[in-house]
């Protein structure tokens, strides 16, 4: 299928990696109960209401078979998520402050009437990439450090921009002089890595990304590294 407008070729590939983890027997749909995991696999965490107000959605649409959702209505799902639910309900009112962006809105009232909280790491979850490095790149100009192309940097290999992102977001936290930073070799670029997630984790980012998830500059994992940090960055405002 082609990918729908918010979602890039590369989403949509991680997507049906995420698809095939929960669709171990290759049948080409899942349980309307294992949505909840797909949405974990995916990075797409969501609230337990919230899964249970898209498969309502979907029964009302016609969109479910005999109470199985395939790939294309998951992604089709996706796509609402990130068009719908991050204009709408999570409102990514964007406002600057002293360098730093919020995303508006704490809370969400439920169709059923009932009022919901959102962490910050729940909000930043559907923000779409470019905010993110918008904001990771803005951060890093203002404490006057290096900025980040994308998530497929080669940089961050180095784990350099990680680093400069958590001592921009708690100035003086990393130690400068325990990294190395030019030609370096595989076990140095790991090493810089562990103490950049260590670190992350210190300040009270969620990191859940491995050391060598930043080595191998693997996108959608740097992406959630990078998102975290984000997150515990806004607690500042």
């Amino acid at each position: 299928m082609a990918a729908p407008p918010q979602i890039s070729q590369d989403e949509l590939e991680e997507l049906r990696e995420a698809f095939a983890k929960i669709d171990v027997d290759s049948h080409g749909h899942i349980g309307t109960e294992e949505l909840n995991d797909l949405f974990k696999a995916a990075n797409l965490p969501l609230p337990g209401y919230r899964v249970r107000e898209i498969i309502q959605d979907l029964t009302k649409t016609g969109d479910l078979h005999d109470g199985k959702v395939t790939f294309d209505e998951f992604a089709n799902v996706v796509h609402g998520l990130k068009s719908t639910e991050v204009a709408k309900t999570f409102k990514k009112a964007i406002n600057k402050k002293e360098g730093i962006y919020a995303v508006a809105g704490t809370s969400e009232q439920s169709s059923s009437g009932t009022q919901h909280s959102y962490s910050e790491e729940e909000k930043v979850a559907f923000v779409n990439d470019d905010t993110i490095v918008t904001w990771v790149n803005d951060t890093l100009t203002q404490a006057g450090k290096g900025t980040i192309s994308g998530f497929k940097d080669g940089s961050i290999a180095t784990s350099m921009p990680v680093l400069d992102l958590i001592d921009a977001i708690q100035p003086g936290s990393i130690r400068y002089d325990l990294i190395k930073v030019e030609d370096l070799t595989e076990e140095e670029k790991l090493n810089n890595a562990k103490y950049a997630i260590s670190m992350a984790r210190k300040i009270g980012a969620r990191v859940y990304a491995l050391p060598e998830d930043l080595v191998e500059v693997k996108p959608k994992m740097v992406m959630t590294v990078f998102a975290c940090l984000m997150a515990r960055g806004m607690k500042r405002v």
